[in-house]
């Protein structure tokens, strides 16, 4: 079982494939733009997947450092306060030539050493970190496994010799690496005192290594400082070392690695894909590590950059991506209403994300502070009533009078409490509109003139599919969410023309606590992650509408064609009936 391949998820592709090149003198091997669409969903596990993939060569045969920068999904930043003992890929250990002029080209480059060189002449090593975070540390040593693969391009100075897992049970980690897919076990190449070259000192781990072919897999197991898991709805896709792939030469080897997997209850992503000359499946182990097993015929490996050539040079995709957008587009400040709920707390981390300042509107105070305190950006907290209008009128004059300046409102609060019309409380129902509908309007009122004024802010208000249709037990939720979608299409006539936008946002069903309380029959969801990125963007680039999914958005439309009856009983079919109690977006 051989190591083919280290992958990366990198914000700005240039960057990064230039920073690899110059630090370590890699040589390019072309790229694609092709792993995109079902096939690349399936086989990456991610939705609507969409990247550009640069690769890269060391000195080594059939092995390639792989650049992802992705358009679709969003690309979650690597946190401000990430360690290399917090659970995932850690780092890329490289045997350069040349450590003191490697350190120097990485110093020139932008990225520091972290810290003074340890060990004895012939053996010293360091960290530095790349454009996008990732530590990478340079070795003066050249640990070599028992089968030392050819090394082809003598000219390059350095070779990829080990990549490092911190993982939350070493038995477990080994088991699957050793016990399955047949790694031979080897000494670790880190002890204690290399802990402080990435900014650990004192730590205290225990550490175990793999040989895959003739590259180390060192797992690492911290108990302190404790690993903190992976950030809540973590995609492979996020900054930093996506997974590692293992390369075949036959399909046969690589039929019978993936029949090893199955057969411990590992699955892949998806079925196998399997295209003559090449074959790729990503599977996770128990713990959610991403590995590759990937197929390559010999007489295919410079499509699929195992040979050397130049890179792209008509690279349409790479750049432009979402991240720039961010950065080009982003807010200065934003209020956003329903913020430690499913959407919004997921809202607030891309808006911080990017720097902007937020105000955050909630009635649980709790859950405001944890928002606030996880998040990489200045923010104030308001616990407030969205259903208590003259209460909220309160606030939003002190808002106005403080917090004029921003140049975004995400209106994001909401409610749905079905109730049957046979046993109906229309104070309920009134509160229900109170919070998706009128409170937006007591918002607006004080929040727009400062907007008109300047010539320019955005709304995004997240009504939803259901306001477009009404639906059993849902009458106050259909009918206060309809009522929104007009008071954004009135406001967006009246004000548009002073230079205040809006994007009225019509998302199905999201895996929130208000989802999972509501009357609907629950087929499939999208989760919170994934819906606010689509708000977000659609937001940054003034989008005037939003509906997802598309296909429910469709059924929708076709619906209203059909004759009432028959509409009716589909949305009879489409409900479960009212539950016991409701819950708050």
């Amino acid at each position: 079982m051989r190591l083919c391949q280290v992958a990366l998820s990198v914000t700005d592709l240039r960057r990064a494939h230039g920073w690899y090149r110059e630090v370590l003198g890699l040589e390019p091997a072309g790229g694609t733009n092709l792993f995109a669409g079902p096939l690349a969903s399936m086989v990456q596990g991610l939705p609507r997947a969409a990247s550009t993939c640069w690769w890269l060569l060391d000195r080594q045969d059939f092995f390639q450092l792989e650049l992802f920068e992705f358009r679709s999904p969003l690309v979650r930043r690597l946190p401000r306060d990430w360690r290399p003992s917090d659970i995932g890929y850690s780092a890329l250990s490289v045997h350069v030539a040349d450590l003191d002029a490697a350190l120097a080209r990485a110093a020139a480059a932008g990225s520091p050493v972290l810290s003074e060189p340890l060990g004895e002449a012939g053996r010293r090593r360091a960290c530095v970190r790349d454009p996008d975070g990732t530590v990478v540390e340079l070795m003066e040593d050249d640990p070599r496994g028992p089968e030392r693969r050819e090394r082809p391009r003598a000219g390059v100075p350095a070779a990829i010799r080990a990549v490092t897992l911190s993982v939350p049970d070493l038995e477990r980690s080994e088991r699957f690496l050793g016990g399955v897919l047949g790694l031979a076990s080897a000494a670790p190449i880190h002890g204690p005192a290399h802990e402080a070259l990435w900014g650990l000192a004192g730590a205290r781990c225990e550490r175990r290594a793999l040989w895959a072919g003739d590259v180390l897999i060192e797992l690492a197991r911290y108990s302190d400082p404790a690993p903190r898991p992976r950030p809540e709805g973590y995609r492979i896709s996020d900054q930093g070392i996506v997974n590692v792939a293992f390369g075949f030469r036959s399909r046969r080897g690589f039929d019978a690695a993936v029949a090893r997997c199955r057969a411990a209850g590992i699955e892949g992503n998806g079925p196998p894909l399997r295209l003559g000359a090449w074959s790729v499946v990503y599977v996770n182990d128990e713990d959610g590590f991403s590995f590759e097993l990937l197929h390559v015929e010999p007489w295919y490996e410079r499509r699929m950059g195992f040979r050397p050539q130049p890179a792209p040079r008509l690279a349409p995709f790479a750049g432009r991506t979402p991240a720039g957008e961010r950065r080009r587009r982003r807010f200065r400040k934003a209020i956003v209403t329903g913020a430690a709920g499913g959407i919004g707390r997921e809202l607030c981390r891309l808006a911080a994300e990017d720097g902007t300042e937020l105000v955050l509107l909630d009635r649980d105070e709790g859950a405001l502070a944890a928002l606030a305190g996880a998040l990489e950006a200045p923010s104030e907290r308001i616990a407030a009533d969205m259903s208590d209008l003259e209460s909220l009128d309160g606030v939003a004059a002190r808002l106005a009078a403080e917090h004029g300046d921003a140049d975004l409102l995400i209106a994001c609060a909401g409610l749905d409490r079905a109730q049957s019309l046979l046993a109906f409380d229309w104070r309920r129902a009134r509160e229900d509109f109170a919070v998706n509908a009128l409170a937006n309007l007591v918002l607006l009122q004080h929040l727009a003139p400062a907007m008109a004024g300047r010539g320019r802010g955005h709304v995004t208000a997240v009504i939803s599919l259901a306001g477009l249709v009404g639906l059993p037990y849902e009458a106050a939720y259909s009918g206060s969410k309809a009522a929104l979608a007009a008071v954004v299409e009135s406001a967006r006539a009246e004000l548009g023309p002073r230079g205040v936008t809006f994007t009225a946002v019509f998302p199905g069903f999201v895996d929130t606590p208000m989802f999972r309380a509501n009357a609907f029959r629950h087929t499939y969801s999208i989760p919170a992650r994934d819906a606010a990125e689509r708000i977000y963007m659609a937001s940054l680039r003034r989008r005037p509408q939003l509906s997802f999914p598309a296909r429910e958005r469709v059924r929708i439309e076709a619906g209203r064609l059909l004759p009432a009856s028959l509409r009716a009983r589909l949305a009879r079919a489409a409900m479960k009936g009212p539950p016991a109690e409701g819950a708050a977006e």
